[in-house]
């Protein structure tokens, strides 16, 4: 074998360990990309169903003031302390 086979042959199999590493790099750092954003999305996900589930109190809330005068008038009464003409509140605090 010659000299300038036997370089031939190193430069080719350096080559292919270049691109191979290369290769590995870029998946690894693919990959690592892909976990942290499946980590974002199911953090996301468990926000928006939380924001769903709020979204559903607040209208049967809403529904309720609208078409439950006794709600009403017991929101009312608990949360701004009103009260009807002539009456007396006492306020008890434990």
């Amino acid at each position: 074998m010659d000299i300038r086979t036997t370089i031939v042959k190193y430069f080719w199999i350096t080559l292919t360990l270049a691109i191979a590493v290369f290769t590995i790099i870029v998946s690894v750092r693919t990959v690592r990309d892909i976990i942290a954003t499946n980590k974002r999305r199911d953090v996301a996900q468990a926000r928006v169903t939380q924001l769903q589930d709020k979204i559903t109190r607040d209208s049967l809330f809403i529904e309720s003031l609208k078409h439950s005068p006794e709600f009403l008038e017991e929101f009312a009464r608990e949360n701004f302390l009103l009260q009807r003409k002539n009456e007396v509140v006492y306020i008890i605090e434990e």
